[in-house]
């Protein structure tokens, strides 16, 4: 039995651990907030590990509110990059395997393919500003692990994008959608799976002796105004949706213009890959759907 620890339970990406346990009997987890282990609280957080004694941390904690971030800086950079400098010391020390969760936004915007990640890093945001100092951190302190940069997440669970436009277009909600920021959007139920399928590999622990960096991210890449009338083709309810651009949308982040991600690495060293981002779209509208 691998015992998992997963903390942010209550973020989407947690929930979507949460909701996919069942399908893997060879695992315990633990599933904690920031009520119950708050990573800004190293003690807790090591008095934790130190009665459970996990195989793997997969740190799904993390400040991803992009514009609030602008105002917050001192409290994303403690959960994005002080306390994932203190897990990776962490588990180091236990010999715990750490799965870190980072960002497309890590990157300027200026390039027009799909980045890797060899490609330079130099974000415009204070989110990402953050995201970035957590991987420098981990790569530093050289915990056995892996980052996986992710884009654009959204799912059934929690505030995100996808789930916003299904419920605004199901109350019959005129739409007003950025069409000048590209990137590729990424289920969060199949990146948990991936996860996983990862951690639980045989030879993980050996592959990721020293940590690594691979990107993961839905196949392609689109705007949120295409994205948004994908969304609007699985749905009986038609909105209209104004396109805007960034300077009309006026967020209080900047945000890169272009931050698809190139996940090649993963599929050539893992064998491990997420399906196109409108297949994955398809599935999670069907579970909202259900849902709703």
């Amino acid at each position: 039995m691998m015992h998992l620890l997963i903390t942010g339970a209550n973020g989407q990406l947690g929930q979507c651990f949460a909701a996919i346990a069942k399908q893997w009997p060879q695992c315990q987890f633990t599933f904690v907030d920031s009520k119950q282990a708050d990573i800004t609280n190293p003690q807790q957080i090591a008095a934790l590990v130190e009665k459970i004694n996990p195989y793997a941390i997969i740190n799904c904690a993390a400040y991803t509110n992009v514009d609030l971030a602008e105002q917050q800086p001192e409290l994303a950079y403690a959960i994005n990059a002080t306390a994932v400098k203190k897990l990776a010391q962490l588990c180091r020390d236990t010999h715990t395997l750490l799965i870190q969760i980072s960002t497309d936004y890590v990157f300027n915007g200026k390039q027009q393919l799909p980045y890797r990640e060899t490609d330079v890093t130099a974000p415009i945001n204070q989110y990402g500003q953050s995201k970035l100092a957590g991987e420098q951190a981990m790569l530093s302190i050289a915990p056995a692990g892996l980052i996986l940069r992710t884009s654009w997440l959204y799912s059934e669970f929690g505030h995100n994008f996808v789930r916003s436009i299904w419920r605004k277009s199901q109350q019959g909600q005129p739409l007003q959608v950025v069409d000048d920021q590209i990137g590729s959007p990424t289920y969060a139920r199949e990146l948990a799976t991936l996860c996983l399928k990862l951690v639980t590999a045989g030879n993980v622990a050996e592959r990721f002796a020293t940590p690594q960096l691979l990107h993961c991210a839905g196949q392609g890449q689109t705007s949120w105004y295409q994205l948004a009338q994908e969304i609007m083709n699985h749905s009986k309810q038609q909105v209209a949706i104004t396109p805007l651009t960034s300077k009309q949308w006026q967020g209080a982040a900047t945000r890169p213009a272009y931050s698809a991600l190139n996940s090649q690495q993963l599929l050539q060293q893992m064998a491990l890959s997420l399906p196109p981002w409108q297949q994955s779209l398809a599935s999670c509208l069907n579970k909202m759907g259900q849902s709703e």
